[in-house]
């Protein structure tokens, strides 16, 4: 945080929560389809206010999609830090992933629903460092 010494700043989960997940379940590619692509777009949409936010000298949130054979994927970029969400299509079924630094499970896992969303971006913001102004 701003103005506060390294060896006095709270802890990321206090101040930045994790997102609230689940085991990744299989539905229907259409409902699969619809979903990421509600969620793909609230990202963006909350990926550009949180930018604004920052303002000009501070780093900022990218979203990169990826588009596969089999897969609809984009990732939220913040310097180092970075989760990739997905929705993967197979035999009829899809499944959605969340993967990232934090995000380690035995099991697949995906947002519990788009209300995960804001979480998820203050985290890879509050963990990348904000506060640090931009390199002139």
């Amino acid at each position: 945080m701003v103005g506060v010494d390294a060896d006095d700043q709270p802890d990321v989960g206090a101040i930045a929560p994790m997102p609230t997940t689940r085991i990744s379940q299989r539905i229907s590619t259409g409902t699969g389809a619809d979903r990421h692509v509600a969620i793909r777009s609230l990202a963006e949409q909350l990926l550009c206010e949180a930018n604004a936010v920052l303002g000009p000298q501070r780093h900022h949130l990218s979203l990169v999609d990826e588009t596969l054979p089999s897969e609809l994927a984009f990732e939220v970029r913040m310097d180092e830090r970075a989760a990739r969400i997905s929705t993967t299509f197979e035999d009829g079924i899809a499944y959605g992933r969340l993967v990232g630094q934090g995000f380690d499970s035995e099991l697949p896992q995906e947002l519990d629903s788009a209300d995960a969303l804001p979480d998820l971006l203050v985290r890879l913001i509050v963990e990348a460092g904000a506060q640090r102004p931009v390199a002139s």
